[in-house]
């Protein structure tokens, strides 16, 4: 269980987990978190009326983002892209799991009054768990530095523009989308960590086929 320990560490240590965590925290002082977030809401600045469209447009592209260079990133085997496929469909379900259970927690109510679901942001946590993903795909794809350095930046650009997004449709208040931006980033580089960084580790992820559907199945290592 080491293993696990030390991919948690390495997750949570990780600049783009813990920057936004603290952002988040900093935003509560003299409540600016909830001025800053009004005035982009009021203003608009980025996507007009269209925010809450444009908030599931990216988050979709940075699924899309996910997939195609899953797809397209060289694997020595068959079962390693498998592998890799695996951990991919087993990052999503857990950042889902991880937001639901803090929504559930923290009952923050959204600033258009419609529910008590606004911390984190959904949207923030996928965007950032998927372009997080894909980016790690890319090292392993032969491209020209300078093009994987404007995808990754146009990636990283998906994942901030899917929180603005939120915070202008009056979805979530500035710290959601950061808190959701470090679950996701802890989620997935947590599950790269454990399960793909090295590939003789002894904790596996792989997908059964079961009847009418599958099942992510994890086997770790009791020691």
């Amino acid at each position: 269980m080491h293993e696990f320990g030390q991919a948690a560490k390495t997750a949570a240590t990780d600049p783009q987990t813990w920057v936004p965590l603290v952002g988040a925290v900093a935003l509560q002082i003299d409540n600016v978190d909830e001025k800053w977030s009004e005035d982009l809401a009021a203003d608009q600045p980025l996507f007009g009326d269209d925010a809450e469209d444009v908030s599931d447009d990216l988050r979709d592209v940075a699924t899309g983002a996910y997939v195609v260079t899953a797809l397209l990133a060289p694997s020595e085997k068959f079962g390693h892209k498998a592998r890799g496929l695996a951990v991919g469909a087993g990052t999503m379900i857990l950042d889902g799991v991880f937001s639901q259970g803090i929504k559930d927690l923290s009952k923050r109510e959204r600033p258009d009054g419609s529910n008590d679901q606004s911390m984190p942001s959904g949207h923030g946590s996928k965007a950032a768990s998927r372009t997080n993903m894909a980016i790690r795909n890319l090292k392993y794809m032969n491209l020209e530095p300078w093009q994987r350095s404007v995808l990754t930046w146009g990636l990283h650009g998906v994942a901030a523009g899917t929180g603005l997004a939120r915070v202008e449709a009056r979805k979530h208040h500035l710290s959601d989308v950061m808190v959701g931006y470090a679950v996701g980033h802890f989620v997935s580089t947590f599950m790269y960590e454990a399960f793909m960084k090295d590939s003789e580790s002894q904790a596996r992820i792989s997908f059964v086929p079961v009847p009418d559907g599958g099942a992510i199945q994890f086997t770790l290592p009791l020691k």
